[in-house]
């Protein structure tokens, strides 16, 4: 009985402790979550110059928002139900071409910077509109003649 009282004050303590550490995330909270109208994507990263600080974590929050991308857009890639094989093959590439381009026009939607025993941390949130990136997709496919005659485009809509 005792043992099953520490552990609950234990989960008690580690609970209290992990929400109250979320609580002073800088970038954190549900304004900076993917939601329906936006991808978007934290990172953080760790330098002795705040420059080098800022650029990792830009890298690191292109790829994970492209992953989040890619991810939904081979997931929608399913519901094509003419295009498979190598068509298929090709669809996910196109989609990732058209991720890659949007992901060059990143809109950074909170930054912030502290320094600590003389390393600086960026912490940093990035965002795509997904309707801008559906229409990337879209232009992608429909510039392949083969899978412009296969795309099911309302049916890619309503499963992106």
């Amino acid at each position: 009985m005792k043992c099953y009282r520490f552990i609950s004050l234990l989960v008690i303590i580690v609970a209290t402790i992990t929400l109250a550490h979320a609580q002073n995330v800088p970038c954190s909270g549900s304004e900076y979550t993917t939601n329906a109208e936006f991808f978007r994507a934290y990172a953080s990263a760790l330098s002795s110059d705040a420059t080098a600080s800022k650029k990792k974590a830009m890298v690191n929050a292109r790829t994970t928002i492209s992953n989040q991308i890619n991810a939904k857009g081979e997931a929608a890639a399913k519901s094509q139900s003419k295009i498979s094989g190598a068509n298929m093959t090709k669809f996910v590439e196109l989609v990732q071409v058209a991720t890659r381009q949007k992901a060059a026009g990143l809109r950074v939607i909170c930054e912030q910077s502290e320094q600590t025993a003389g390393k600086y941390k960026t912490h940093l949130v990035v965002e795509l509109t997904k309707a801008d990136v559906l229409v990337e997709i879209i232009s992608q496919v429909k510039s392949d003649d083969k899978l412009k005659a296969l795309f099911e485009e309302g049916k890619f809509k309503q499963a992106f």
